[in-house]
């Protein structure tokens, strides 16, 4: 059973009364921060200067306010906890066991992944690097070293690249030999 407390004095009493009526002041003034404050931000003209700033900053304190009296930790903890376990502590020995299993059988799961990504590159490497061989980085490398001795710069190589993409791959001499012949009578 518990234990009976004593009596409170007045001064007491009173100390408490308005403990409580500043907690309530304060939680009903750290919701008002959080609603009114972005709603002030966002309102023309929208500028960022030392008034923004203070009531980012007068945002971040009432929400840190109501952070901790909710939880009993402020919001820069409750992240840093959140990031180093995003799953809190389980309550009984069996979820414990459970959570270790299942972590086990998503490393098992990423290692077999990762070998058999070796043998099929997946849809997302597929879709980025197109039909390109394995070998694409040497034959870029030997034809960038064969411009080099043929005379020509880093900006003209990008140049011949962007016109075969826009052109879709075809040539520039077969281009300007086309137009030659056109204009031709």
């Amino acid at each position: 059973m518990a234990t009976p407390q004593p009596p409170l004095t007045p001064d007491q009493r009173i100390a408490l009364e308005q403990k409580a009526r500043y907690e309530k002041f304060a939680r009903n003034a750290a919701i008002g921060g959080v609603i009114i404050c972005p709603i002030i931000a966002l309102m023309p003209p929208r500028k960022l200067d030392l008034y923004t700033f203070s009531l980012g900053i007068g945002f971040y304190l009432s929400a840190d306010h109501l952070a901790t009296s909710y939880t009993g930790r402020g919001l820069v903890d409750n992240a840093m906890r959140a990031r180093l376990n995003p799953i809190p502590d389980l309550p009984t020995e069996k979820a414990r066991e459970t959570q270790q299993k299942l972590r086990e059988d998503a490393l098992e799961k990423g290692n077999e992944a990762m070998r058999k990504g070796r043998e099929d590159q997946g849809i997302w490497h597929r879709l980025w690097m197109g039909n390109e061989p394995d070998n694409w980085k040497e034959k870029r490398m030997a034809e960038e070293r064969q411009a080099f001795e043929e005379g020509k710069t880093y900006t003209s190589i990008i140049l011949d690249q962007i016109w075969e993409v826009w052109n879709w791959d075809k040539k520039k001499d077969e281009e300007e030999g086309k137009n030659a012949e056109s204009k031709k009578p």
